[in-house]
């Protein structure tokens, strides 16, 4: 059964999409992108093969092992981790979820059993053998054949997904390495309904283990975990942010809501007191700077006549430019 593509739009030009007499998936837009579809999974970009330990054909078998030893070194099971994972996502039954940089596709039972048959997966990755094996793995392993989930090999950097599609997108490991990571949080968020909640993370040591003796091994062992949350890359509407860890703190997970309108900030209420002025004066209406004397002057003025500093200069030039353009 063919995927719908009501939730997907070209990544390249951003057209509806549509499958053509040939069998693939093409836009409408003016270029006419063309995309191969195997096995019910979109081609629409995907990673160099042996790019990484991702893009090998036993990418899945690699993974399986270093995913084997992190958690029996930090003493945890991979349950345990899920569980931390699924308490910040928050899903409801019936939610449309997006897991980028899918992988194997472990994460899929949690979330299927999370929002049930009427709930709708779509899973991505940009490495073929890693994304193949998570097709493979919810049918022959996971025994997922009930629930909903639709796969595409693609860039995590450029989502062929519709604004405001999901009310959950997921993400973890890998993200580090984003090819521009500014880039890909913003299209996880771009592809989020307003008010849905965005989770993500990665390996970065909590602040109070980075200088330890044992932050130190870590880090030596694997350089990864020397990286930093990426607080300043999330979009300046995020709302309800939180900052957790998992796997011993070794770990970052950020998670937040997904809103749309602007911060509710008034930049044009005029302050009281002496400065006066409001937000958005004070940040764009600096002046060439003046001569000390003249500007206590200026003050001494504006107090004697009950004006604001900010009201009695402008009141000022006004009057200067009124008259310099009469003359």
């Amino acid at each position: 059964m063919k995927q719908s593509l009501s939730n997907y739009q070209c990544p390249d030009c951003q057209a509806d999409l549509y499958y053509n007499d040939l069998g693939k998936v093409s836009c409408r837009g003016a270029d006419e992108c063309s995309f191969d579809v195997k096995d019910d999974v979109i081609f629409f970009e995907k990673q160099e093969n042996n790019y990484n330990d991702y893009s090998i054909s036993a990418a899945a078998e690699v993974h399986d092992n270093s995913l084997d030893w992190l958690l029996k070194t930090h003493n945890t099971t991979e349950d345990e981790f899920r569980q931390d994972i699924l308490h910040l996502l928050k899903l409801e039954a019936g939610q449309k979820i997006l897991v980028t940089g899918v992988g194997a596709g472990n994460d899929l039972p949690y979330i299927c059993e999370a929002i049930g048959e009427n709930g709708e997966i779509f899973a991505q990755d940009i490495a073929e053998p890693m994304l193949l094996a998570a097709v493979d793995r919810s049918q022959n392993k996971f025994k997922l054949q009930k629930y909903k989930i639709n796969f595409s090999l693609s860039d995590a950097v450029k989502l062929p997904y519709k604004d405001e599609t999901f009310d959950v997108v997921y993400h973890f490991g890998g993200i580090n390495l984003y090819s521009d990571l500014k880039k890909g949080i913003e299209e996880m968020d771009r592809v989020t309904k307003n008010k849905g909640r965005v989770v993500f993370g990665d390996e970065g040591l909590a602040d109070w283990l980075a200088n330890t003796e044992i932050g130190k091994m870590l880090a030596v062992n694997n350089p990864l975990y020397s990286y930093k949350p990426p607080l300043s890359a999330l979009p300046e509407t995020a709302r309800a942010v939180q900052l957790n860890w998992t796997i011993n703190n070794c770990y970052y997970l950020i998670s937040f809501n997904s809103f749309k309108a602007p911060l509710d900030i008034n930049l044009d209420l005029k302050h009281k007191g002496k400065r006066g002025g409001t937000i958005r004066s004070r940040f764009y209406g600096v002046l060439e700077g003046i001569d000390p004397k003249l500007k206590e002057e200026l003050y001494r003025q504006a107090e004697a006549q009950g004006l604001s500093r900010a009201d009695f200069i402008e009141r000022l030039l006004e009057g200067g430019l009124k008259e310099v353009k009469e003359k």
